[in-house]
């Protein structure tokens, strides 16, 4: 079985948070769709960019929850999931050949790293496999998300996924830091921040990415949505 690195892309346009996705960057989300499929061709994996909503809640960030379905889990032996803003360099290591394939691979936190008291990882980067999401899915419901939100309106997708990961029986494994850095155009994935991204768009690691790619013969998948 091979692996799949897997982005997912929907107008923000009509979701009830719409909001949330307010410092998205046009550039950015065609420079990360380029260096991620040239990465994934390089280490052999499968590439895919998800565009259609099945879970419909709240906002698209949520679609990540697709990925723990069958039609995905038998089909690969590990899906990666990156943000549509994190930039895969062409230089970086296999991640797979870090990656447990038994157990939910997760990067912790640069800082303020504990949710409930526990390590917490940023959801922008992770990889599932059948051994985890089986078990990980039978926490996943929308009726339990609602009631989450009426206790803390700030709930997201991100929360939800570190609580799943803390109450489901699995095995996690701590990527070093390097697979999702804030904004740091040396490390192995640059994960860029928030907003940053369109109040800053010559950042260094933006600057890199034009550069590197403007040297691939590569089409980006933005330009057929």
């Amino acid at each position: 079985m091979k692996n799949l690195i897997v982005q997912i892309f929907m107008n923000k346009k009509g979701w009830e948070e719409e909001h949330r996705l307010d410092g998205q960057s046009s550039e950015v989300l065609i420079l990360s769709n380029i260096l991620v499929k040239h990465y994934a061709s390089k280490i052999n994996a499968d590439y895919k960019l998800l565009t259609q909503p099945m879970i419909n809640f709240k906002h698209p960030t949520w679609e990540r929850f697709q990925l723990f379905n069958d039609e995905w889990i038998n089909k690969y032996k590990n899906i990666l999931y990156l943000d549509t803003d994190v930039f895969t360099w062409p230089n970086t290591p296999n991640i797979f050949d870090f990656i447990d394939n038994l157990a939910f691979n997760v990067v912790k936190r640069q800082k303020d790293g504990l949710w409930r008291g526990l390590p917490s990882f940023n959801a922008g980067v992770f990889s599932i496999n059948k051994n985890c999401a089986i078990e990980m899915r039978k926490f996943l419901k929308k009726s339990s998300w609602i009631k989450s939100f009426e206790s803390d309106p700030l709930w997201e997708d991100s929360k939800e996924l570190n609580t799943v990961a803390q109450i489901a029986d699995i095995k996690i494994n701590w990527l070093e830091t390097s697979w999702n850095m804030k904004n740091d155009p040396d490390a192995y994935f640059t994960h860029l921040w928030g907003n940053q991204k369109k109040i800053f768009p010559d950042m260094p690691a933006i600057i890199k990415a034009r550069k590197i790619i403007g040297e691939l013969d590569i089409i980006s998948d933005f330009r057929k949505i």
